[in-house]
């Protein structure tokens, strides 16, 4: 029963991809750890690319107004599939972590006995 609490906790609270690490699935968890990667960085070059088209024209940073005006102006749907495909990689992660550790702790168990 150590795997199917294990990985699931290590994947959905460390980083997505350990759990299937943890329970021996080598390639898949690199895969999920590499796309976790690739979502990451591309989350943060679109943040970065909003928050320098918002402070580019120097506003008055004291007036939010000005600056969340301009935040409502950008398109944010790239930012939004990124999180989304983010959120959908989390949740396989951690449903597959524990579906697996399930299995992984019951073949461990019956060569046990």
């Amino acid at each position: 029963m150590k795997k199917a609490i294990l990985s699931p906790f290590c994947s959905g609270l460390v980083i997505p991809g350990l759990g299937q690490v943890i329970n021996q699935q080598l390639k898949k968890g690199g895969c999920i750890l590499f796309l976790v990667f690739v979502l990451f960085v591309g989350t943060m070059i679109k943040l970065y690319l909003i928050i320098r088209w918002v402070f580019e024209t120097k506003p008055d940073t004291s007036n939010t107004v000005a600056v969340m005006d301009k935040l409502a102006a950008q398109d944010l749907s790239l930012l939004w599939y990124l999180l989304t495909g983010f959120a959908i990689l989390w949740f396989y992660s951690v449903l597959d972590a524990c579906l697996t550790g399930r299995k992984v702790d019951q073949l461990e168990e019956g060569d046990r006995l």
